[in-house]
This record gives structure tokens, sequence and C-alpha cells, in this order.
């Protein structure tokens, strides 16, 4: 049953909604959270809420308190989103972990590819191979909250497949089948979805489809993004990622290899190998 409070929120939109907790148990459930934990830390909200709090204040009352009362693997995991985030302005860095995220999955992959259209060439963000099919994706980043993905982006990507389509099934035969796919790091809107079933684009979004979205991806990989660290400086996290270093399993390898440490001193390295540790414990 929906329970909905008199107390109004304002989203990152400058929408206005009422508090719904029902809401907020399911996010919290997505962490692992158990039911116990879940439910003390809706009570522990509760006594901060006022009309008109966003939810920027909401998530930062939520953070700390799971921050000293739940496993830390669930308090990185509620973070999981806005440190998606914070890896722009650049698109790039999530490019990498959707493909790095596919390839826990079984597809080859290969980043940023040129590939020849029937009447244009186009960059494609990630390309995907797995058994007889071949997916084109195009990678929508936000680094703002409260933006959704819009049916411009889902037109864009679609138009562009049937051009490299055309081009592929002359060059390499129809052995292959070849599909589009759409991911974002954030919510689409209705007209999405609409379109997306209507012409066949795959498509993954933060929270869809229920189970396999892109949030669900990255937790069930231990994929999660550099950006968690948050012993390390930011100035030192821009330097990680502009080395492509953008998840912490790719910060592990790096500091086996001792490729950091021109960048990260000893006594951060061993602190970041603790953590990394508690983060990525699947």
């Amino acid at each position: 049953m929906i329970t909905l409070s008199p107390i109004t929120i304002t989203k990152a939109s400058g929408e206005q909604e009422h508090f719904d907790e029902s809401k907020l148990v399911k996010s919290l459930a997505k962490t692992g959270l158990s039911v116990d934990v879940a439910s003390q830390t809706v009570d522990y909200l509760k006594r901060h809420l006022k009309t008109g709090i966003t939810t920027k204040d909401i998530h930062e009352h939520i953070s700390s308190y799971l921050k000293e009362n739940a496993p830390v693997n669930n308090y990185y995991n509620y973070g999981l989103k806005r440190a998606i985030m914070d890896l722009g302005p650049s698109g790039h860095p999530f490019e990498t972990i959707v493909s790095d995220v596919l390839s826990e999955y079984g597809y080859k992959t290969e980043v940023g590819v040129i590939v020849l259209g029937k009447c244009v060439t186009h960059e494609i963000d990630v390309v995907a191979k797995k058994e007889y099919k071949q997916f084109f994706i195009e990678c929508k980043f936000h680094n703002s909250p409260g933006v959704k993905t819009d049916v411009q982006v889902a037109l864009y990507t679609y138009a562009r497949f049937l051009d490299i389509k055309s081009a592929m099934e002359q060059s390499h035969g129809t052995n292959i089948t070849y599909y589009p796919w759409l991911i974002t790091n954030t919510k689409v809107t209705s007209e999405v979805f609409d379109y997306a079933s209507c012409v066949g684009l795959e498509l993954t979004s933060w929270l869809d489809p229920q189970g396999h979205g892109m949030s669900d991806l990255i937790m069930s990989a231990g994929l999660h993004p550099v950006t968690l660290a948050y012993q390390i400086p930011r100035s030192k996290i821009n330097r990680l990622l502009e080395r492509g270093i953008v998840t912490c399993a790719r910060l592990k390898d790096a500091i086996q290899e001792n490729h950091v440490s021109d960048i990260l001193t000893h006594e951060e390295i061993n602190a970041t190998l603790l953590h990394i540790k508690e983060i990525c414990k699947t």
C-alpha cells in the first residue's frame, strides 16, 4: 500500500511531490538492506522531514545514517547514482563502465568505434558482440540529477542504427543480426519506452528493465565507479579518470601493476585497497 505524507519534497527538477514512504523503502531495498535496517532508516529520515525539503537533503540524511548503521556495501550502493554522475562532465567514463559491465556478462566490447554507414560515418560509443548478435550502443550520460533522457535521443540512436545496419548487411551479409541499444544513467520519458517498444530498440535506463537496469548491472558485476573512493581527493580522482581508471576494479589493477604511484601516496594506496575491498563485496 502506498503511504503518502502531507510533507512535500522538492525534486532536483524543481517539481514538488508528496513524500512517498513506500518509494523510499523500495529504493533502500535495492541496496540490499534488510527490512529492519530499511525501516529504521525511514524512521530516522521522518524525524528530519519538513515541507520543501530537497531530494539532495534527503539523500544526505540517509547517506549519513547508512554510513553509521548499515553494512558498508549498502552505504556505497545507495550512493551509486550520484557517484556515476560525478564521473562527468564528459560521458567517456560512463561508456567505459558500460563496456566493462557488458564484458562481465559475456559480451565482447569495444569503445569509441568508427563505423561506416550507408550514407555517413558514425562513431559508436560501444559495440558489443555475443554469439551471432552485434549491438550498436548509444550511451547517454547526464551529470545533473532530475534530468530524464528524452525521445530525441531514442530517435537519433535508431536513425543512426538504420544507416549502419544497411551498410553492414551489404558488406557482411545477414549471418549476424544487428541491434540498436540505448543505455543511460538516468530515467527515461514515457515516450522513450513507447518508441523503443515500437521499433525494437534495446533500452537500459538506470532502473529499467526491472532487476536489469544499469544500477542493477553495476552492483551485480561489482564494477562500482572510482568516484566512490571518497578518501581520495577529487583532484586525484580526476587524474585517474584521465587515465581511463573509472572503476574500483580498474583502480585495484592499476595499483597492483604500480601504475598510479605518481598520483597516490603510499598511505593513500593502502587505504584505497581496503576501501575497494569494502565497496566491491561481490
